[in-house]
């Protein structure tokens, strides 16, 4: 294995797909030239987190007007092919994410309907329960529901990514278990349990479960849940990387930054994730949070391919785990 210098390393990245599997930023034209200047090719965003149905409408018409507003930044992105064609045009392929499936409220069919606006990647519970099964803070993960197996059936059906970061052990195992055949689910922005023993960290044994069922898993930058925690830097997050490889191969790892750049610790959006539905319970204590150190700002993501050249990476895996292998899963999710 041929291993590469950092200077190389920064010309691989010009002409390599990037892809970062989750931002929840504060979205609007400051974040889209970040996005341009960091050279990301095509990113996942969260549109929906505990919203119903018609205020997840809101969200997408949002979305629908910056794509008309910044044409010269952002593009929609409801294919793989977009993705590439995103990168010949100069600006960045976006795919509309939920993080939460409340916006079908109690009605799978309403899938299709959001699938043809372009949510193609949707996570199936945010923290708490919904109807479809329990997030990681429950106390009592039972498992993946009936609606929620009807949910997994029909996301599977119309070609959406079942996500399953934020999503319970138990509910994970079993849609794992469940998925139909060649429509694995991914975990797009987690950290490993095996660096540090976190409730929102997944199991080598989920990594493997998910791994063996040709899934995804997407690796989150988000300090807390770092070895290190806020002392954590970009070396670590590809020693990360590199544990998560070894567990699963390099094929099924990418990068899910969990970005939130642009909203402050605390703020009002922060408070609003942070509490069940919106308006409950609070359920975690987020701290003094922050992604690790350089990659905080979008537009010095090239720090992190000097880092895997640090690290004795390969040309061809720093294609891979920059946006490949993303690119890869979801095709097998969406369909040429």
């Amino acid at each position: 294995m041929a291993t590469v210098t950092e200077a190389q390393a920064l010309d691989i990245y010009k002409n390599s797909i990037h892809f970062d599997g989750l931002n929840i930023c504060n979205f609007g034209e400051e974040i889209f030239q970040s996005w341009h200047d960091g050279g990301i090719d095509g990113v996942s965003v969260t549109c929906g987190l505990w919203e119903n149905f018609r205020d997840s409408m809101f969200n997408i018409v949002q979305w629908k007007k910056w794509f008309d507003e910044y044409p010269h930044l952002i593009m929609q992105a409801h294919t793989v092919k977009d993705i590439r064609t995103a990168k010949e045009k100069g600006v960045t392929g976006v795919i509309l994410s939920w993080q939460n499936t409340a916006g079908i409220e109690d009605r799978y069919d309403f899938l299709r309907l959001f699938r043809d606006l372009g949510v193609r990647i949707m996570q199936l519970t945010y923290n708490t329960q919904n109807y479809s099964g329990a997030g990681y803070t429950e106390l009592n993960d039972s498992g993946l529901t009936g609606f929620g197996r009807e949910v997994v059936t029909e996301m599977a059906r119309l070609g959406i990514v079942c996500d399953l970061s934020h999503v319970g052990p138990k509910t994970s195992a079993d849609v794992i278990e469940f998925a139909p055949e060649g429509k694995p689910p991914c975990f797009s922005h987690v950290l490993p349990c095996g660096l540090k023993e976190h409730t929102r960290n997944k199991s080598d044994e989920l990594i493997k479960a998910i791994g063996a069922k040709g899934g995804f898993v997407g690796l989150s930058q988000f300090g807390p849940h770092m070895k290190k925690g806020n002392d954590s830097t970009v070396d670590d997050y590809v020693e990360a990387l590199d544990y998560v490889i070894s567990l699963i191969g390099e094929d099924l790892v990418g990068i899910g930054s969990d970005s939130s750049e642009g909203h402050g610790r605390p703020s009002d959006f922060m408070a609003w994730c942070n509490k069940d539905k919106g308006y409950a319970r609070s359920l975690t204590a987020w701290g003094h949070a922050k992604v690790i150190k350089p990659l905080g700002p979008l537009r010095e993501r090239p720090e992190l391919v000097k880092a895997m050249a640090r690290a004795g990476w390969s040309e061809t895996k720093i294609r891979k785990v920059l946006g490949e292998n993303w690119l890869v899963y979801l095709e097998k999710i969406f369909g040429a």
